[in-house]
């Protein structure tokens, strides 16, 4: 079955202009890979996802900074890259238990590059999909981080793949998702990617287009609700900022997070990780606020991109996890726009 993505039902979100490919990999260098496993005699959907952030981040290391907007989770390597405002490897995404096997083998990996090195900080960030998956059962090799590296491209898949496999969001089956946006800033034009890996909300919360579709559509639960949940929020961006400065922009990713109905509750464990390719010149913080607006934008689209990608699984005791009904949300949006605005639209 063919991927819809929002415009092409004719729905847009925002108002930004989005770069050629509509991902993170609209900023120069950057690639994702994905590697999914998905068994169902063994109740597994997990898998791993790369960022590459640049040609060789092993050397070039890029800028980079976080934020933390609510602190349950597991990731690997935040406090050192929030200290030195730098990345010294790939970006590594995966469940919760598996956080530390792929944090190990990004670490075995940058020594074999280097026998000499005596130190190096991973990043790796989780959500739990232990709902849909056997996560106890320890599933994640090496080989899967081997093969989601070696799988790094600038054509991104969304939805039910690497460590979006077994992720739910809103009440409906979710997955990664990628989104950009272009932002004119200062004398240039730069573009703002982000990808999502979302595993949050509660369907009554949801918003798509700026309407409360979940509370529309709210029906007979076909799954579990939950206020906790867990997100991870990757951004890239090509303009010429520092560590500081990706840091406030890392902040503006929880904005778009909330235009879909996150919340950030007690349990939630929601990170953002951002970072761009080393640069002479820098921004003044008064030309930010395009590139906050388009960091906003982009999270919102990136997360609605991996909802609408997403399609229909069972969780580990074989009760259905719907996938979102794409094409009822953008009849429900389209008629709820024309009932407000009338012959405005």
């Amino acid at each position: 079955m063919a991927v819809l993505r929002p415009i092409e039902l004719g729905l847009t979100i925002g108002r930004l202009e989005p770069g050629p490919r509509d991902a993170i990999t609209d900023v120069r260098g950057v690639r994702v890979g994905h590697c999914t496993l998905i068994d169902p005699d063994r109740r597994l959907r997990t898998g791993v996802t790369i960022i590459q952030p640049c040609d060789d981040p092993w050397t070039e290391r890029p800028i980079a900074a976080c934020d933390v907007l609510n602190g349950f989770g597991k990731s690997v390597g935040l406090p050192q890259l929030a200290e030195l405002g730098e990345l010294e490897t790939p970006i590594g995404l995966t469940n919760t238990l598996a956080v530390w096997t792929v944090a190990r083998r990004l670490a075995e990996l940058t020594a074999r590059r280097d026998p000499r090195i005596w130190s190096v900080n991973p990043v790796v960030g989780e959500c739990n999909d232990g709902a849909l998956s056997d996560i106890a059962a320890f599933p994640i090799t090496d080989s899967h981080v081997d093969a989601a590296l070696d799988a790094a491209s600038d054509e991104v898949a969304e939805g039910d793949v690497g460590a979006g496999a077994g992720t739910r969001a809103w009440g409906y089956k979710a997955g990664i998702g990628t989104a950009s946006r272009v932002a004119a800033s200062g004398a240039g034009r730069y573009v703002v990617g982000v990808l999502t890996l979302p595993n949050t909300g509660r369907r009554e919360d949801l918003r798509i287009g700026g309407f409360p579709v979940g509370a529309l559509m709210l029906g007979p639960p076909t799954a579990p609700e939950g206020k906790s949940g867990s997100i991870m929020m990757v951004l890239a961006t090509d303009a010429p900022v520092d560590a500081r400065q990706l840091r406030r922009l890392a902040k503006r990713c929880a904005l778009g997070l909330a235009r879909v109905g996150g919340t950030a509750s007690h349990g939630s464990g929601d990170f953002t990780i951002t970072f761009a390719p080393r640069r002479e010149e820098r921004l003044r913080d008064g030309e930010l606020t395009p590139l906050f607006e388009a960091a906003v934008e982009a999270t919102e689209a990136a997360i609605i991109h991996g909802l609408f990608a997403s399609r229909d699984a069972v969780d580990r005791e074989g009760a259905p996890v719907p996938a979102l009904p794409a094409r009822e949300v953008v009849a429900r949006v389209h008629a709820a726009r024309a009932a407000l605005m009338g012959d405005r639209i």
